[in-house]
């Protein structure tokens, strides 16, 4: 049994999956697998995080200061109304964490679709079949309001392309082959995503945007306005060489 199959078979944990004919053989393989075993203790640390942060997650340094600000210049209030104010005030402060951990949920869920689209199109199964990269990226061109751009990732294969559209976005999809398994690299304009829904990592001393649904890994940057997302269930490492390698590439445009 491979990686991704035994991800699958004790999605989302060993313990809390449910029990099938393949439990047994998915379980061995974990105990005998050091990146599963990475990957699940990851999934949970995820989990823990995010239940710390959705009680936890400070309020934007401005933001404190402006109801700091708000808080001294009615100081001067007499009576119910200065009350008022400092009771508003100390409620947005305590609503706060909430309200801006609540704003992190649809990136998240973004994710997850483009995961969920990873796996619809395993078989790249492609709009436009081409390894040119100047082909795809003029076929692109007048599908999105952002230049797509086509990395060549070492020695991935490149399949074809496609344009998706997830939870009201548009998404231009590009397909590869490394190792024998498939990499989704996904664009998508940055309005309304957060990189800081993922977790931050430090690759080639550039920061690159992690995390694990369903079973594979996101590797995610930012550059000039666009989200490039990769996902695979190769080896976080190999994903993340090649974030960092389209990263590096995406710089020279």
């Amino acid at each position: 049994m491979n990686c991704s199959a035994a991800r699958k078979a004790i999605y989302p944990s060993p313990d809390r999956c449910v029990l099938s004919v393949e439990t047994g053989k998915a379980l061995d393989h974990v105990r005998q697998c050091p990146d599963c075993r990475r990957y699940f203790e990851s999934q949970a640390e995820w989990s823990r995080l995010l239940r710390a942060k959705a009680g936890a997650e400070p309020a934007p340094d401005q933001l404190r200061e402006r109801i700091a600000g708000e808080i001294e210049s009615h100081q001067r209030i007499e009576g119910p109304r200065r009350l008022g104010w400092i009771a508003a005030a100390a409620l947005i402060v305590v609503c706060l964490p909430a309200l801006w951990f609540a704003r992190r949920i649809p990136s998240q869920l973004f994710f997850l679709a483009l995961c969920e689209d990873h796996i619809k199109y395993l078989s790249a199964d492609s709009q436009l079949r081409s390894s040119d990269r100047a082909e795809i990226e003029s076929w692109f061109r007048d599908k999105t309001d952002f230049g797509v751009r086509v990395a060549a990732l070492g020695t991935a294969e490149i399949l074809g392309s496609r344009l998706c559209f997830l939870r009201g976005k548009k998404a231009a999809l590009v397909f590869y082959r490394q190792q024998g398994r498939p990499v989704s690299l996904f664009q998508i304009n940055r309005r309304d995503l957060s990189l800081a829904a993922l977790d931050r990592w430090e690759v080639d001393g550039a920061a690159v945007w992690r995390a694990s649904f369903k079973g594979y890994s996101v590797a995610a940057f930012e550059q000039r306005g666009v989200v490039y997302a990769l996902i695979s269930d190769l080896r976080e490492s190999e994903l993340l060489r090649l974030a960092s390698a389209a990263r590096a590439e995406a710089q020279g445009y």
